[in-house]
Formats: structure tokens, C-alpha cells, sequence
């Protein structure tokens, strides 16, 4: 007999520790869902779009050739697989291109280019030198024009939606490449983009990204570290959005094997959601593979976004019963995931095409 009530457990009476931890939920997904639609939506825009299409033929403007395409062409990829996959051609150019960067004390622009526009010539199917004025000084002015994705050439008949003008702001100790990507062809074009891409004069092969994207609705501080290897590109992110106050960080990296792997959070007043997995890339199919995510709310187990070619389905952890909201924040958030690292190659790249 057990002397004391509270040893009935130990002498195999059963009992209780108390009650079980509720499961996991968002807060409010529908603001969720929101504030992930809002960190998408300055990457989506016309100007980040048709910019990350052009900006592969900026090469003439540098003192090397522009590198050779990559063998996971963004042609091949259909615009509905998700936003964001089609960037990571931008990523694959790492191996070519940024692995044979110059030395610091080499100019990013050949003095018979240097505040030159170039515009685009159906025939050479590349851009060339122009006679138009307002070119920066320092730099070079490439203007943009629509395009069709998942194309990565302009659309015909030709028709100028706005330019970007990338400058010279090296010093003595880093080479750095300012970009900044307008909208519009009127006498007050709107800026969509505005950031510099930084390389020390150090032997590693690292680049800093500091600057703005914005749809001109939601403007988002973003500053990366981007590093690489002969196998691994690691792109390290954090981004402020003023607009609705919330905080993300990623740790994202490509391998040679085509695999994504992001460690993703967001932080909205107590909420913090993170997403952690890694993807295949079937670049046979041009579709996602196979991975999963998992995703916790403040620590806890949510939910698991599992991903195959047809795309992504979630559900919920032990005890969570996903609502049809719950999933459109999930949607959102694999959108997430993948489209920052790609955004951010996209923003990089424009110095990796001219050998910075």
C-alpha cells in the first residue's frame, strides 16, 4: 500500500503530471499569410523580374565576356512550377563565373564603356553601345525591356519599361559594384532596387549585399553575405520590413548536386515561424524532386511541408489540425523559403556576370 497519495504513480496506480501541452498554432495566419505575400511581393514585380531575366547580358560592359549559359537553363523551367525556382540559374552561374573573379585593383568597367547606355539589338540578340544620354559617369546604363518568362530575352516587338544603372564605388580594399534598377521611361522614373554588391581584397571568395527592394508598397532592408566553394554556394540573409514590422533571417545554400537546403524564420511581434528542409531540383523534369520542411511556431512543432514535382502539401504535427488558413500561410511560406535565396542570387549575380 502506497503510505501517501502523491507516490500512487510510483506504485503503479496510474496518474496524471498534469495536462498535456496545447499543439502548436499561428497566431493569426491570415496576418501570416499576409506579411509572407508582402516579403514575396518586391521580387515579383515587373522592373526584379525583367531585370533578373537581363541582367545575364550585362557581360559587355565588364572586361570578360559574359559567362557561359548555364546547364539549368531558365527556359526550360514553366513560370507555375513556383516563384523563385527559375532564379536558381542565377545561383548555378557560381561555379562559372564568380569562381574566377579578378583582383580588387582591376576597374569593374573598361574606360571605352564607362558612361555608356547600352540598349538592345534584335539582330546581335545581345546589347550593344548606344548614342542615349545619362549614363552615370562611373558606370554604364543597360536599359530593360518586358519579357516573357520564362524567356530571358526581351519580348518583340521591343518595348523599354526602364533601366539600371550599375556604377564603380570601389576602394583600396574591396571591390564594389553599385546597382540600381529603375521603372518607368518618364522624366521620373520610380526606384525598385537600389543596393551595392561588395568583394574584399581577401582570397575567399565572399560578397556583401547591402541595399533595398521595394514594390512601392513594402520596402525591404536587405543585407547578405554570399560565400562560395567549387560545391557549395551559402547565402546568409537578413531583411526588415518597416511596413508591417517584422524580421526574417535565412541561411540558404545550392550544391552541385542541385539540392536547396534553407533554415528560414520570420519574427512578427511574439510569433516567430521558422521553416527548415532542403529540395531537389529535377533539372531532367525542370520540376521540384523530392524534400520536406519542417515548420515550428516559437519552438514548437507545426506542421511539414512536403514537396514532389507536383508541387508542395502540408500537414500538421502531432495534434494539429491545419485549417484552410493555416495552409495559406504555409503556401506562402514555402514561396518564402525559396524565393528570398533566389532573389538574392539574382541581386548578386549582376557582379558575377561581370567577373567581380
Amino acid at each position: 500500500m502506497c503510505a501517501i497519495p502523491f507516490a500512487l504513480q510510483a506504485c503503479g496506480g496510474g496518474g496524471s503530471t498534469g495536462p498535456a501541452p496545447k499543439p502548436a498554432r499561428l497566431s493569426n495566419p491570415d496576418a501570416t499569410a499576409t506579411q509572407l505575400q508582402a516579403l514575396n511581393a518586391p521580387f515579383l514585380t515587373d522592373v526584379f523580374l525583367n531585370f533578373g531575366a537581363l541582367h545575364q547580358h550585362f557581360g559587355p560592359a565588364g572586361s570578360a565576356p559574359v559567362a557561359a549559359r548555364s546547364p539549368m537553363a531558365v527556359a526550360a523551367f514553366s513560370p507555375a512550377v513556383a516563384p523563385g525556382l527559375m532564379r536558381t540559374e542565377a545561383a548555378t552561374r557560381v561555379w562559372q563565373s564568380a569562381l574566377a573573379t579578378r583582383p580588387v585593383a582591376d576597374a569593374i568597367f573598361r574606360d571605352t564603356v564607362r558612361g555608356k547606355t547600352f540598349v538592345w539589338d534584335t539582330t546581335a540578340a545581345g546589347y550593344v553601345t548606344s548614342t542615349a544620354a545619362g549614363a552615370p559617369a562611373n558606370g554604364v546604363r543597360f536599359v530593360l525591356y518586358t519579357t516573357q518568362p520564362p524567356l530571358s530575352e526581351p519580348s518583340r516587338p521591343l518595348t523599354a519599361m526602364g533601366y539600371a544603372d550599375l556604377t564603380d564605388q570601389s576602394t583600396a580594399s574591396a571591390a564594389v559594384l553599385g546597382v540600381t534598377v529603375l521603372g518607368g521611361t518618364g522624366p521620373t522614373p520610380v526606384t525598385y532596387v537600389n543596393y551595392t554588391v561588395a568583394r574584399s581584397a581577401a582570397p575567399e571568395r565572399e560578397w556583401a549585399v547591402i541595399g533595398f527592394v521595394t514594390d512601392g508598397a513594402t520596402l525591404l532592408d536587405l543585407t547578405s553575405a554570399v560565400s562560395s566553394t567549387s560545391t557549395l554556394l551559402t547565402v546568409q540573409t537578413t531583411v526588415d520590413d518597416a511596413t508591417d514590422g517584422t524580421h526574417v533571417n535565412e541561411t540558404g545554400t545550392l550544391s552541385r548536386t542541385w539540392e536547396i537546403s534553407a533554415d528560414f524564420s520570420l519574427t512578427s511581434g511574439a510569433d516567430t515561424v521558422r521553416a527548415t528542409g532542403s529540395v531537389a531540383l529535377d533539372t531532367t523534369g525542370h520540376t521540384w524532386g523530392s524534400g520536406s520542411v519542417a515548420v515550428t511556431v516559437n519552438g514548437r512543432a507545426f506542421a511539414t511541408i512536403t514537396v514532389a514535382p507536383a508541387g508542395p502539401s502540408y500537414s500538421g504535427a502531432s495534434g494539429v489540425q491545419l485549417t484552410p488558413a493555416d495552409e495559406a500561410a504555409l503556401a506562402n511560406l514555402f514561396i518564402a523559403w525559396n524565393s528570398l535565396f533566389g532573389a538574392v542570387t539574382v541581386l548578386t549575380d549582376a557582379a558575377w556576370v561581370l567577373r567581380l
